[in-house]
């Protein structure tokens, strides 16, 4: 078959994929075919279901809804949730204000490109897609600051994906801190919402924990 036939018949393919839907899917085939070419052994499962959800964003025709009579209606969101911790050899007040700019969190979280802080309360992240795709930015807002203890923050509501994140910071003795830290990611769309969740859960808390490693090495090679 021609390249040409094929995207003829693509095309008339019926649209049932709302557009945020589609973007999403597009960002979670991306991140499930990177992982699963560059990792060794290779991920030929996971390679096949990055295919079918990057072609589901691009299409923007989902088979499985197409089998039903009607799209469901409600559609709750699921949630990733994400927790780490470490000891870093440096006091809490030094960890704290480290984490506090949010512009240093792209020296150790690499699947962030970029964070601007806009204001005492108000940044804007950028997190990379991978395979150099491109970015997601959503902006965040501080909802919790208490100095040397906890830092706290929340996406905008209309952020592509939802997330909040805590820090929390304690003191371990011997001028060490203790780092506690989750990150929770909303995902919308129900069924496929809850399917993506549990493909992205375990990718997603490898990378949060290997930044935050990346963060001990960062103050205990002297950088911050």
């Amino acid at each position: 078959m021609k390249a040409q036939e094929i995207i003829s018949r693509l095309s008339d393919l019926e649209v049932n994929v709302g557009n945020t839907e589609r973007l999403l899917s597009v960002l979670s085939g991306s991140v499930l075919l990177y992982d699963a070419l560059v990792k060794k052994p290779k991920n030929l499962p996971g390679a096949l279901l990055a295919g079918f959800m990057i072609f589901r964003g691009t299409s923007g025709h989902c088979f499985g809804y197409a089998l039903l009579k009607d799209k469901p209606k409600v559609e709750k969101s699921k949630n990733i949730l994400i927790k780490t911790q470490i000891i870093i050899d440096k006091p809490v007040s030094a960890v704290y204000d480290f984490w506090r700019n949010f512009e240093n969190l792209p020296l150790f979280m690499k699947h962030l490109e970029s964070v601007d802080v806009l204001d005492d309360e108000t940044s804007e992240w950028r997190m990379k897609i991978p395979g150099n795709l491109g970015t997601i930015p959503w902006k965040a807002a501080i909802i919790k600051d208490e100095k040397d203890k906890e830092i706290r923050w929340r996406s905008f509501s209309d952020a592509l994906i939802h997330n909040i994140g805590s820090v929390q910071f304690f003191d371990n003795g011997d001028g060490k801190t203790r780092l506690y830290v989750i990150i929770a990611y909303y995902l919308p769309f129900g069924t496929i919402g809850e399917t993506i969740g549990k493909v992205l859960a375990p990718i997603l808390e490898n990378t949060i924990e290997e930044d935050i490693k990346r963060c001990k090495l960062h103050f205990e090679s002297g950088l911050a």
